[in-house]
């Protein structure tokens, strides 16, 4: 199971006071909660807010917070929430990468909980069901392809021949999008997906910077960017 991050746990907490409809939550009474040092609650609601997760506002003791995504404005509009439906992302991966591919979900778990997208891996495939075929309908079916890229990915028959060029047919169909996300230093860049806008910011590979959590989350804000885009 993958490891809780600051982000995750400071957004699980805000949402839980916020309640439903959600509602504006006390920064000092957050922080009472949590019972995290400064620095550390500071950080953490500072990625928040960069990010584009949530609000703070100005009044009071500490001010407050609050969550974005449009769930306040729908709040006591069931019948609009209803209507709304994320975007499904496809995440095609290598096994070598499966302990990035689940960090990079959980760094993602804002945008689920925001109803913002939705993902599909192939770790969600029940017993007894044909494996290929699920991909398959899976993929097909995806409005967002991530290209969790490495070199066991470019080595791997099934992303390679299979995943990638279905993902690159609906891309040049105009169903879906593909965002190559740049997981582990290798030779990408002449291959079919090169010429796209890749992640993290300028292609760094997420094990080159200096904080996988930092990296994950720039590719989190791209992913919300990209789907703010697709909505357009």
């Amino acid at each position: 199971m993958a490891r809780r991050t600051d982000e995750q746990i400071f957004l699980d907490e805000l949402t839980y006071m916020a309640g439903d409809p959600p509602e504006r939550v006390s920064s000092k009474a957050l922080k009472a909660t949590l019972d995290w040092a400064e620095d550390r609650y500071d950080r953490t609601r500072r990625r928040l807010i960069d990010g584009g997760v949530i609000k703070g506002v100005v009044g009071g003791a500490g001010g407050s917070l609050e969550l974005l995504g449009g769930a306040k404005d729908l709040a006591g509009e069931p019948e609009k929430v209803a209507k709304v439906k994320p975007i499904t992302a496809f995440i095609s991966y290598s096994h070598a990468d499966a302990k990035l591919k689940a960090d990079l979900i959980t760094h993602l778990t804002p945008l689920k909980r925001l109803g913002i997208i939705s993902t599909w891996n192939d770790q969600e495939i029940k017993a007894g069901d044909e494996w290929e075929k699920e991909i398959v309908t899976k993929l097909a079916k995806a409005d967002l392809v991530l290209l969790l890229i490495s070199a066991d990915f470019i080595a791997s028959e099934f992303c390679y021949t299979k995943e990638l060029t279905t993902a690159l047919d609906r891309h040049k169909a105009k169903k879906a999008m593909v965002i190559p996300v740049i997981l582990r230093p290798c030779l990408w860049t002449d291959l079919p997906f090169g010429a796209f806008q890749a992640l993290p910011p300028a292609a760094k590979p997420v094990t080159g910077w200096e904080s996988q959590d930092e990296a994950l989350m720039a590719v989190a804000q791209g992913v919300r960017e990209a789907v703010q885009a697709l909505k357009r």
